[in-house]
Parts: structure tokens; C-alpha cells; sequence
């Protein structure tokens, strides 16, 4: 893609097509995108001191945080992964200090995954960041080109509100 930059707000460059007619590649350019907005997160996440930042934290958290007693179980079920990949990440979180695990008192061979007061600030910090990169992108490009970008890809996203797990579970990927 040709084109030149134009200064966007101090230190940063936005590419613009010299010709409109110019054809931009939007798969590549939405996967730039994710990147660029997992970077943002996780330096927002770093700045907030939790640089231990790691996939699928915040998505595991996210569900413990939905139920009083959530089994490892259940958390493998979310995640489409074996009951022992998610007794290996939810490891990773206890010895990071954001889970506690314990027998279940219902079940024996089950254990309950509870959230950590360091978990809850975890995911306060982490919605406060999403709301931070958004303000700065509304900033950045002014409040009708966001507005352009959001319909842009409520378009691409069509009538369903498909989660990336189901769009896999449909190309018949199992596991993440």
C-alpha cells in the first residue's frame, strides 16, 4: 500500500491513502489492529502492575467472576480445552496470586477456583484500560471516523453476535 503519514496526536503517524481509489488489505489490516490493540493492553496492564499478564487470563478470571463456585470443570468447558489444560492454567493463576483453588465439598475429585482481591483489581484495571484505549482512539481519529470504524465492523460482524469459540467450534477446531 502506498500512501503517506500525517501526524495523528504527538510521536505517533497515521498511514493515509494518497488515492482513495487505493486498494487496502483489510484482513491483514485487522489482524494489525488486534495486535496493536493487545500491545495497548498490555502495557496498560504492565502500567497498572500486572505485567505477569498472560492468555487466557483475563477470560478465566472473567468467568470465575461470574458464579460463586466455579469448578475447574466448568472452566475447561469455557475455554473448549481438557479438564487438565485448565487445571494447568488456573495453576499459573494461583501461583500468580490471583485464584485460590480448594476442595470441593460436594465432589471429591472436583476443586473450586475463587477469585483473589489481587484478581479483582486485576479485571478493574483491565476495564478501566479498555475504556482508556477507546477514549484515546475516539480521540485520535475524531468522533465520526469512530463511529465509522464501529459500523464498520458491526458490518463485518454481521447479524450474529458469534463468539470466537463458537466460530471455531463450527470449522471444527476443538481445543484453543
Amino acid at each position: 500500500m502506498s500512501g503517506r503519514e500525517k501526524p495523528s496526536s504527538p510521536g505517533r503517524r497515521v498511514k493515509t491513502l494518497e488515492h482513495p481509489e487505493e486498494q487496502v488489505a483489510l484482513g491483514p489490516a485487522l489482524r494489525r489492529a488486534w495486535v496493536g490493540y493487545q500491545r495497548r493492553l498490555d502495557a496498560a496492564m504492565a502500567a497498572a502492575g500486572f505485567d505477569d499478564r498472560r492468555f487466557p487470563d483475563g477470560r478465566v478470571l472473567r468467568v470465575c467472576a461470574g458464579s460463586v463456585e466455579t469448578t475447574i470443570s466448568q472452566i475447561g468447558r469455557e475455554l473448549r480445552i481438557t479438564r487438565q489444560g485448565a487445571a494447568k492454567v488456573v495453576a499459573g493463576l494461583r501461583e500468580r496470586r490471583y485464584v485460590t483453588v480448594t476442595a470441593s465439598p460436594s465432589n471429591g475429585r472436583e476443586k473450586i477456583v475463587r477469585l483473589t482481591p489481587r484478581a479483582v483489581d486485576y479485571l478493574a484495571a483491565q476495564r478501566k484500560a479498555v475504556r482508556s484505549i477507546s477514549r484515546q482512539l475516539r480521540s485520535q481519529l475524531g468522533q465520526e471516523s469512530f463511529a465509522a470504524l464501529l459500523l464498520l465492523l458491526d458490518a463485518l460482524g454481521g447479524d450474529e453476535d458469534m463468539l470466537v469459540r463458537d466460530y471455531l467450534r463450527t470449522m471444527g477446531v476443538r481445543e484453543l
